[in-house]
């Protein structure tokens, strides 16, 4: 029965703190413009180390980034930042 008990109270305890964590969501266009697989590379392989990054989709078709973020420990200005340090500049779609 405490087994029973105790495993209920952690997989409760996991839920809630689970529920907790929101994201945002931020989708830019780069300038210059992405024309390639290596552009989205560069993109994908430097942004990932912003803080709080949790997953970037690249478009070269429709020219957008997609940014899945924690809003707690990112801004949009830790993306300029990062956007600008691999010759990059953004807007907000």
């Amino acid at each position: 029965m405490k087994k029973l008990l105790a495993t209920a109270f952690i997989a409760m305890l996991s839920l809630s703190t689970f529920a907790q964590q929101k994201s945002d969501t931020l989708i830019v266009t780069p300038t210059p413009a992405m024309h390639c697989s290596g552009c989205e590379n560069k993109i994908k392989k430097n942004i990932r180390f912003v803080k709080g990054t949790k997953k970037i989709v690249t478009s070269v078709p429709k020219q957008t980034v997609t940014i899945v973020y924690d809003g707690q420990k990112a801004k949009y200005t830790d993306f300029v930042t990062a956007f600008k340090k691999i010759g990059y500049e953004i807007k907000k779609k």
